[in-house]
């Protein structure tokens, strides 16, 4: 690179600017553009709990699991999926004093945050027995997990701010952090999160869009409008304010993804192609 500069300096001026402008993006393109909109189909809805409220999905062996915030009612629940009427509900109920919040899967385990408890909680799927509790410093809002052969395995945690936390999936201790931005800008508000490969999809509170994530620079790549879905579930679901689009879970049998809300009365199937997302990025800089 010092070569390269080097060499452009014998070149006529604004001709050396014009260069290092398309190197700058060529070598950080992700860093300069701002996220571009990606576009998704709707394939179908089922219904769904308006009552729960809802902090983490995740759909694991032919079943649904979700947990449902807010003192003295929270819960995580399974039930088969695509539901059916005569299928049952099972799952638990938390202390009063625990706000459940974040929930992922990782090795047949069940990882659940609890707010502003700062205790994680591992869960049996399958009896929902109590196995271990970590420790987490300040809120935990959502929670994801990312395997992958070349970084490790982690846990993904959001709090609230532009910050990701990265906690060791094997010590279950903090490793690392990653800011979170949009051109630059920080994003913040990140609340639930579904990893994928080099992706962290997430929400943001209050907000009815998708964020495409890069899990390793934190540069919001693409984002998603749903508002056409927080419209439809709107139409019977209660009018509190706090009913926001807030849950996703990732179907690798059809490569599709679950998509619902707090006291939603519906699940969302959507289908998106992360592999536009690149394609997305090269046209902006044209």
């Amino acid at each position: 690179m010092i070569n390269a500069v080097r060499h452009l300096r014998r070149l006529a001026p604004h001709t050396t600017l014009r260069l290092i402008a398309f190197l700058s993006l060529l070598l950080s393109p992700l860093v300069t553009l701002a996220a571009q909109t990606l576009p998704y189909t709707l394939e179908t809805s089922y219904p769904h709990q308006p009552a729960l409220f809802t902090q983490g999905l995740e759909l694991y062996q032919g079943r649904l699991f979700e947990s449902s915030g807010l003192y003295g009612h929270s819960k995580v629940v399974s039930r088969v999926f695509p539901p059916k009427p005569e299928d049952s509900i099972t799952g638990t109920v938390l202390p009063s004093n625990l706000f459940a919040e974040g929930l992922s899967l990782y090795r047949g385990k069940l990882y659940m945050l609890t707010w502003r408890a700062g205790k994680g909680l591992i869960l049996d799927p399958y009896h929902f027995k109590l196995l271990d509790v970590f420790d987490y410093a300040g809120q935990g809002w959502g929670l994801c997990a990312s395997v992958n052969k070349d970084r490790g395995d982690f846990l993904v945690m959001s709090n609230g701010s532009d910050q990701l936390q990265w906690i060791d999936a094997n010590t279950l201790k903090l490793s690392h952090k990653v800011s979170v931005n949009d051109a630059g800008q920080p994003v913040d508000q990140l609340n639930e999160l579904e990893c994928h490969g080099d992706y962290i999809i997430a929400n943001q509170w209050h907000k009815s869009h998708l964020l495409i994530i890069h899990a390793v620079t934190g540069n919001v790549l693409a984002k998603l409008d749903l508002s056409a879905l927080a419209l439809d579930a709107a139409k019977s679901a209660t009018l509190d304010p706090e009913a926001v689009l807030n849950g996703i879970a990732y179907d690798p049998g059809d490569d599709s993804w679950l998509i619902t809300g707090k006291l939603w009365p519906k699940i969302y199937r959507i289908k998106f192609d992360l592999s536009k997302v690149k394609d997305l990025q090269k046209a902006a800089v044209r």
